[in-house]
């Protein structure tokens, strides 16, 4: 831990997790901390978001002073701490915050707003905290920006807006079909074959109608063609992106936001098509979106 005194608190409140940096005024992280207690397990629980918050920094805290903490993510939702209403893309994605109630004198939590996009239907909460952290960390950035995860997201900026969005459920199909489908029994385990992951993506982008067929042809080819089970995890993996790739049609340069096991397939699918991807690391992204907010609060 920094010496640094700690001047404000972000926090990325997501479906499964908590994650809290404390901050210096000059927005380098002091501490970091962590806890299972995502939106998810606190509402369905019966849980209090302000004791989860509390028990997670009360370290940080000092008596007789307030600290200020910017939060993004799922808290805002429905079953979150409260419910912050989305903001309608085309939309700045740094602005604006909620302020939440609270009990305790010691914090003042500011939420930030996510975005919604009415045609076609789409939402997004806490991506757009990290997209507004590529703008301030690369300053007239326009252009896709990806963020891979269980949901990727592609967004065009312009301007320095979200022009539009759209969300693909890839990761949670990679793991419905690794899992529980037929496919189980062909897959190896956590495995990698960039070869194999590259013949999906082309695969994919060569036919898109056609990945649920190429994804059985796996099972057909590992029982009459003795298909390695990494060979097949992989392909199928390249199948999956590549239909996503197919429908968003990327070009020129690409922006991917995320940790690098997640937007490393991403990345390789691009130079493989020839397109240059640079990579943001996401917790440094979700921290510059929260300082941009932050700075935007009653509390900056």
């Amino acid at each position: 831990m920094s010496t640094d005194p700690i001047a404000w608190i972000a926090a990325d409140w997501g479906t499964s997790n908590l994650r809290c940096c404390a901050m210096s005024a000059d927005h380098r992280v002091v501490d970091r901390a962590e806890s299972g207690r995502g939106m998810q397990a606190i509402s369905t629980g019966g849980g209090d978001f302000e004791a989860a918050l509390l028990e997670l920094i009360q370290r940080w805290l000092r008596p007789g002073e307030t600290i200020p903490i910017s939060a993004c993510g799922m808290v805002g939702a429905k079953q979150g701490w409260i419910e912050v209403p989305y903001v309608t893309a085309p939309c700045s994605p740094g602005t604006p915050t909620h302020r939440a109630p609270t009990r305790s004198a010691q914090i003042s939590v500011s939420i930030h707003a996510g975005v919604r996009q009415n045609d076609p239907a789409d939402v997004m909460r806490g991506e757009e905290t990290q997209i507004a952290g590529l703008l301030a960390l690369q300053p007239g950035f326009e252009g896709l920006v990806g963020l891979p995860g269980t949901h990727t997201k592609w967004a065009t900026l312009a301007d320095g807006k979200i022009q539009s969005f759209q969300t693909f459920m890839t990761g949670e199909a990679f793991a419905l079909l690794s899992q529980h489908s037929v496919l189980r029994l062909t897959l190896a385990p956590e495995s990698w074959d960039e070869t194999a992951f590259l013949e999906g993506i082309h695969r994919s982008l060569a036919s898109p109608a056609d990945l649920l067929s190429h994804a059985f042809r796996l099972r057909a080819e590992s029982l009459l063609n003795g298909l390695d089970g990494t060979a097949a995890r992989s392909r199928l993996s390249g199948l999956l992106i590549g239909q996503e790739l197919a429908a968003v049609r990327p070009s020129g340069h690409v922006s991917l936001i995320g940790a690098g096991a997640l937007t490393r397939p991403y990345q390789t699918a691009l130079e493989a098509l020839g397109i240059k991807a640079t990579l943001v690391d996401s917790e440094a992204a979700t921290i510059a979106g929260l300082a941009v907010a932050h700075l935007s609060s009653d509390g900056g």
